[in-house]
């Protein structure tokens, strides 16, 4: 585990600012565990309009989402430059959390990675579908999370134009049984399978894993794939803006007790394979 909290995550992307030829910007202020945290974003190349929205750090003891976004950056930036594509990046979504190594932040507001509800036949409103094909449902909504840092990130997200594109980094902390990485999808499998299949030069895929209990006032139980894919309608900020218009959409995990460097492997190739298809439209 690398030791950073997030006044030197932040410091340390500012330190790249001159030489990348970006701004971080300032979107929002929270207060949590005593102090004021600001709330940052990254816009590279503004004027393109094809956009990758690229978030981390929901879950503060997923550590090693911003972190690894630091190391890949500077070869983020020229990969997406060099093919035309907008970055809209969100480097650690929850600071207190962050700095805490704690899931939600330091007031406890959970859930946090919270965007949608959907209307069952009933007239109730979840968010999540038990098996997103097969549960129907009335409508959706976009909500305002509990976590106040969350608030701040929907409005920002959603000043902007439906992107092409988002990537939500993440990490997976046991419940890995049979590989190292794997990620939520909602369609669109053949294109993310060929990236999976490139992403095995780094670590094994995990594959079949147990059910999990995902706890939104139900019980809604999934696992992960033979392909290393989970398909499920959460409500997440993938799951939003896929229903809003976005065409590629990916949450990507790693096992948090994976080597940073092989965490930094995955997710930058999980950044060029994204602005490689978007590069193609």
């Amino acid at each position: 585990m690398t030791k950073i909290n997030y006044d030197q995550l932040i410091a340390e992307f500012e330190a790249k600012e001159k030489r990348l030829r970006y701004k971080l910007k300032k979107y929002g202020t929270v207060s949590e565990a005593g102090r004021k945290y600001g709330l940052f974003k990254i816009v590279i190349s503004p004027r393109h309009r094809r956009t990758l929205i690229i978030v981390s750090g929901f879950h503060g003891e997923e550590f090693n989402g911003p972190i690894s976004l630091l190391h890949v950056f500077d070869e983020a930036v020229r990969y997406a430059r060099q093919r035309g594509v907008r970055m809209i990046v969100y480097p650690c979504v929850n600071p207190s959390g962050f700095d805490l190594h704690k899931r939600y932040n330091a007031s406890n507001e959970m859930q946090n990675n919270d965007f949608l509800r959907y209307q069952l036949p009933d007239e109730s409103w979840v968010g999540t579908l038990q098996k997103d094909e097969e549960e129907k449902f009335l409508a959706f909504k976009v909500v305002d999370s509990k976590a106040k840092e969350v608030r701040r990130l929907k409005r920002d997200v959603l000043k902007y134009r439906t992107p092409l594109g988002v990537l939500d980094i993440h990490q997976q902390h046991g419940n890995l049984d049979t590989g190292d990485f794997y990620a939520y999808i909602f369609d669109l499998r053949p294109v993310y399978k060929k990236i999976m299949d490139k992403l095995k030069r780094f670590a094994k895929v995990a594959r079949n894993d147990p059910a999990m209990n995902f706890e939104d006032g139900r019980e809604v139980y999934y696992k992960i794939d033979n392909d290393g894919f989970v398909v499920i309608r959460d409500g997440t900020i993938t799951d939003m803006l896929h229903r809003l218009g976005t065409k590629y959409a990916v949450a990507a995990e790693t096992n948090t007790n994976l080597p940073l460097e092989t965490v930094c492997q995955i997710n930058l190739t999980w950044i060029k394979e994204m602005i490689k298809l978007m590069a193609k439209k």
